[in-house]
């Protein structure tokens, strides 16, 4: 995936996976709700909860190059 693509999914997504999550998030601290559905980033059906539990993926963001939103 082109990172211009990756960025877009990135910068939209509203759930993701735990995998993506890890990689281009930060988890924060407390309870998440967790269902099944297709994660927006990698587009797999997995266990999701909303990009907010992983700091809307801001870390991903930044390293595509792009300053922080917060």
């Amino acid at each position: 995936m082109s990172n211009s693509k990756l960025l877009q999914r990135l910068q939209n997504a509203y759930q993701c996976c735990e995998s993506c999550g890890m990689q281009y998030g930060i988890p924060r601290e407390g309870s998440s709700t967790w269902w099944r559905s297709v994660c927006d980033v990698c587009g797999l059906e997995n266990a999701v909860t909303e990009t907010r539990d992983w700091g809307y993926l801001q870390r991903g963001i930044t390293q595509l190059g792009v300053p922080g939103r917060f």
